[in-house]
């Protein structure tokens, strides 16, 4: 099962235009100095140094989060930085805000008003984990090998201004050995560019002797790793820059770049998360992804989120299903087109999709009742994957079929990602307005019914003449307690399967089978390794859950005569 990549991030790291000349945004010079340590990299030394920030005494100079998306962050306390302006020493003191469904936000003000630039310095050290910490969004600073990998919003503080910068990156790598290399999300060595101080905070950082694909980090593509993967990793890096250039074509963006990175979790899970203009994938020990061993899959998921999302002042929880359902669908439909998976594995792909859809136990539940468990509850972050997945399918075959095949989904998705990127604001009531544009009054409500957890059923011809869906009995995997923790057995689940079985809450887990298998055939017998305190059990089940309806797509004599176009 593939955990949420925290697409609602990438929104907040777009580019902006560089403003007009009489009205340059101001500097922002940000210099990272790693530590050099026991032939590894123990900590990041930031340098930040803002152009006239004008903050006046009281007022946030600084701002991050405590703990985003499950994930805490060092979450610095005041007396962490050193600060100066032109008057001299500055004291920050800390206010944290009320806490959000994605986490709690830490602001820094000033002990008086800043005069001319302000420069700060503070280090940033590496998370600390290991086989019982739960997986969630890659948003934590790592040790991998003999460096660091991580993203920015885990130990950068940044400025609290809501505004573009011109900003300059800069790496001090005189501390480590030769041949180490400094790699952002937007490229390799010191860059430059304009952005807001978030696309800092959400992209990613590597450092140290960092392997690449090509090797020399050159051209607008690249997938990067500092410890050796148990799979190929170049034909990964080949496959996934031909889709990338093939979907980056398909949305009329050719020229941008995109670096993909990847890291390996301690705990036997994987995971994918969107950063600016770039994406980090894990692993576990053995190869183990989000989506089962699928790297293809999972790449291809997050690639898509670079495009399609909802731009308006709803909450992530209001266009998840956007942003994920659009990721599920493309992923899936353009690797078709790109010839880069055959109709077998398209046909797995997408019932795979319907069935997480169905399975899910918060299926019905609203988009915003949902979107309020997000980050307690790995149910319910997958909630906009299938339900945004079933609902963009319905939709595609509508529109084909109202237009007599002359337009289909591609044409709304497009159309929204064109006027996002004149930065027309497009939210769930112009997405609704397209809808109700192209399929009359029964889009509209359609939207609606989606909007508040209501079953989505496929139409007949979803997909075309070479696939028909059909309605079956699904009999779920249900591993019964928290997926995201697979070192520690967290959240069981009163009534089900592993809890008759034995399984309690704090076992740690040994001996864990291949989830890809169970999710399988999840009738066959499932045997986990505990240890409970001085104890070692061996507990066994059947991971199943109550039996639900759902929709598969099958062949069609049509398909036969490969001319399946979908």
């Amino acid at each position: 099962m593939k955990q949420p990549s925290a697409a609602l991030f990438v929104a907040c790291t777009a580019l902006f235009a560089a403003a007009p000349s009489f009205a340059a945004p101001p500097r922002l010079d940000l210099e990272l100095t790693p530590h050099a340590a026991a032939g590894g990299i123990d900590a990041m030394g930031v340098t930040l140094k803002l152009e006239q920030p004008k903050v006046k005494q009281g007022e946030a100079l600084l701002r991050m989060p405590v703990i985003v998306a499950s994930t805490p962050t060092m979450a610095y306390g005041a007396d962490a930085f050193e600060v100066s302006d032109a008057t001299g020493k500055l004291t920050l003191t800390t206010f944290d805000e009320e806490p959000t469904p994605t986490g709690t936000y830490r602001q820094y003000g000033v002990n008086r008003a800043t005069s001319g630039d302000v420069t700060l310095r503070y280090t940033g050290k590496p998370r600390v984990v290991n086989a019982q910490t739960r997986n969630g969004p890659l948003f934590d600073l790592r040790t991998q090998g003999a460096g660091l990998l991580g993203a920015g919003v885990y130990f950068l503080a940044l400025p609290a201004e809501k505004q573009p910068y011109q900003i300059a990156l800069k790496w001090n790598l005189a501390q480590l050995p030769a041949g180490a290399r400094g790699v952002w999300s937007l490229g390799e060595g010191d860059q430059t560019t304009v952005g807001p101080a978030d696309m800092l905070a959400f992209s990613i950082y590597a450092v140290g002797p960092v392997q690449s694909v090509p090797s020399d980090g050159k051209g607008n593509f690249g997938l990067y790793w500092l410890s050796k993967p148990p799979f190929d990793m170049p034909t990964l890096a080949a496959d996934t820059e031909k889709l990338y250039r093939y979907m980056a074509k398909f949305f009329k963006d050719e020229a941008s770049s995109y670096r993909v990175f990847a890291r390996q979790n301690p705990y036997p899970a994987g995971g994918g998360t969107g950063f600016a203009k770039s994406f980090m994938f894990a692993y576990g020990p053995n190869g183990e992804t989000a989506s089962g061993g699928d790297q293809q899959m999972l790449l291809a998921h997050e690639m898509a989120h670079n495009w399609p999302h909802l731009s308006g002042p709803e909450s992530h929880s209001d266009t998840a299903w956007y942003t994920e359902g659009n990721a599920e669908f493309y992923s899936t439909a353009l690797a078709y087109r790109a010839k880069a998976i055959d109709l077998d594995k398209f046909v797995k792909t997408v019932n795979e999709r319907a069935a997480n859809y169905a399975s899910n136990p918060f299926k019905t539940l609203s988009n915003i009742d949902a979107g309020k468990l997000f980050w307690s509850n790995s149910s319910a972050q997958r909630v906009p994957y299938g339900r945004g997945f079933m609902y963009l399918t319905r939709v595609d075959a509508q529109v084909r079929k109202q237009s007599a095949s002359k337009r289909s989904l591609d044409d709304l998705v497009l159309e929204v990602h064109a006027r996002s990127k004149k930065e027309e604001k497009i939210g769930l009531p112009q997405w609704r307005a397209i809808v109700e544009r192209e399929l009359g009054a029964t889009g509209a409500q359609e939207f609606d019914d989606m909007i508040a957890g209501r079953d989505i059923v496929p139409p007949a011809d979803a997909f075309g003449p070479c696939l028909k869906p059909v309605s079956y009995q699904l009999q779920p995997f249900e591993l019964g307690f928290d997926d995201f923790s697979l070192g520690e057995v967290k959240n069981l689940k009163e009534g089900s399967a592993a809890a008759a079985a034995g399984v309690k809450n704090g076992d740690k887990i040994t001996q864990l089978p291949d989830l890809k298998a169970a999710r399988e055939n999840p009738m066959a017998t499932f045997t986990l390794g505990l240890q409970r305190g001085d104890e070692k059990v061996t507990v066994s089940y059947a991971p199943t859950g109550r039996a639900v309806q759902a929709w598969r797509w099958e062949k069609t004599p049509a398909a036969a005569k490969g001319e399946c176009k979908l």
